[in-house]
């Protein structure tokens, strides 16, 4: 009996130590953030470029805009890498108020992503509240008013001010008792004394005590106005285009011997930008392209010197942009460009 007990006590923890199968890429939920405008920003009325990627460990298909519940635009994002999409929108507000953005993005297998937002105020001079937007109750509202702060130090004088009459009730006025006490000058010689009293006077004595004017410690700090910080965006690849469609690697005969590849690249100020091509099975080589000062880049593919020895079939190519500053994209894997052998 206590050996069937401890059989079944061994059953039951090799059970609780079997761990849940890892779920397959095509179950993941895809992933989308809001780059810029950083929530809870406030933005001057007119273009605005809204910024975002996604992703997805078998790719990403599509990155959608929404302001204020209606799709204003939606892209195809320039992938970085084979998981990481990204998209740049240009919204223009149309009034100024508040909005809230909102951003999904779809799998290459068809599956969206949760929502990503960020509420944002628009005016005419970056001073509307975030808490114009109706749900945005529970934000942090974007200007503190300040409690009375005296706008200037008040001015100090030696000469004590009669005091204001209130609704409160003064005290009588003091009357000073005639004395025939000889009143000395503590600085003067001695003046003989005499018999004259000092008369009477109805004028009240003025308080000695003077009110402490407000210190500038007293005075709360007005809230200084923080920059958004600008992001970093990684380098964005225009349509590609190829000079023909098939060409050789021997000259004379019908098919051209070269291709141009060109393309544009923008958010890249310094850097260099590569070409990566292949024809059929053979493996991929690399060059350099040229850039033209307006943000174009080129390079033209000899058959006879750079396909020489290669095999012919399917000619296909992307493209990669390094910068400078550290960031990075390559284009997706374009093809329909025959590399043929010559026909005489």
């Amino acid at each position: 009996m206590k050996r069937l007990l401890g059989i079944v006590l061994i059953g039951i923890l090799a059970a609780c130590q079997q761990q849940a199968p890892a779920p397959s890429p095509a179950q993941i939920v895809p992933q989308v953030w809001i780059d810029a405008p950083l929530a809870g920003s406030s933005l001057e009325l007119g273009p605005i470029q809204v910024l975002a990627h996604g992703y997805h460990p078998l790719g990403l298909s599509v990155i959608e805009l929404s302001v204020n519940g209606a799709v204003v635009g939606s892209q195809q994002p320039t992938m970085r890498g084979s998981q990481f999409g990204y998209a740049s929108f240009n919204w223009q507000a149309s009034e100024a108020t508040a909005y809230r953005l909102a951003v999904r993005t779809q799998s290459s297998q068809g599956q969206w992503s949760d929502v990503a937002i960020a509420e944002v105020a628009v005016s005419q001079n970056n001073t509307l509240s975030i808490a114009a937007l109706p749900s945005a109750t529970s934000l942090p509202t974007a200007t503190i008013t300040p409690t009375a702060t005296p706008t200037s130090s008040p001015t100090l004088t030696a000469i004590p001010t009669r005091p204001v009459a209130s609704a409160t009730i003064q005290p009588s006025p003091t009357r000073v008792r005639p004395s025939n006490t000889p009143v000395r000058p503590t600085n003067l010689p001695a003046i003989p004394p005499t018999d004259t009293p000092i008369p009477p006077t109805d004028t009240p004595i003025p308080p000695t005590d003077t009110p402490v004017p407000p210190t500038a410690t007293d005075t709360p700090a007005p809230p200084t106005a923080t920059d958004t910080p600008v992001p970093i965006l990684p380098p964005v690849f225009g349509e590609p285009s190829a000079s023909t469609n098939e060409f050789t690697n021997v000259a004379g005969c019908a098919y051209p011997d070269s291709v141009s590849i060109s393309v544009s690249v923008a958010n890249f100020p310094a850097g260099d930008v590569s070409l990566y091509y292949h024809a059929g099975p053979s493996r991929w080589q690399s060059t350099v392209m040229q850039p033209d000062g307006r943000g174009n880049w080129n390079r033209t593919i000899r058959g006879a010197r750079e396909m020489s020895g290669q095999r012919y079939g399917g000619f296909e190519y992307y493209i990669l942009a390094q910068g400078s500053d550290g960031q990075s994209a390559q284009t997706q894997i374009y093809g329909g460009i025959e590399f043929l052998p010559c026909k005489p």
